[in-house]
């Protein structure tokens, strides 16, 4: 998860949010997760905000989606617009 910043010697200033660049990649669940994984989906997530890379790994199972940071993730959305937009 990316790091809040807060500048503590002005509130007026807002901070602009940077350029965000994602990047999907599918991935072999069977070789990443074992033999006896339940994963039928598996996606590395590369998020890209200014100048700072944050990874993830999105999963597809009988839990549904989720990421390794959690189901609210912002790369759950990002990986079900893919493949909706993929089929």
């Amino acid at each position: 998860m990316p790091q809040l910043r807060r500048n503590l010697n002005s509130s007026r200033e807002k901070k602009t949010e940077g350029a965000r660049k994602v990047r999907i990649r599918p991935m072999d669940p069977v070789e990443m997760c074992g033999k006896g994984t339940s994963v039928v989906k598996l996606y590395r997530v590369e998020e890209i905000i200014d100048q700072t890379r944050i990874h993830h790994l999105v999963f597809f199972d009988r839990h549904g989606w989720y990421c390794e940071h959690g189901k609210q993730c912002g790369a759950v959305g990002d990986v079900q617009k893919f493949t909706r937009n993929k089929f």
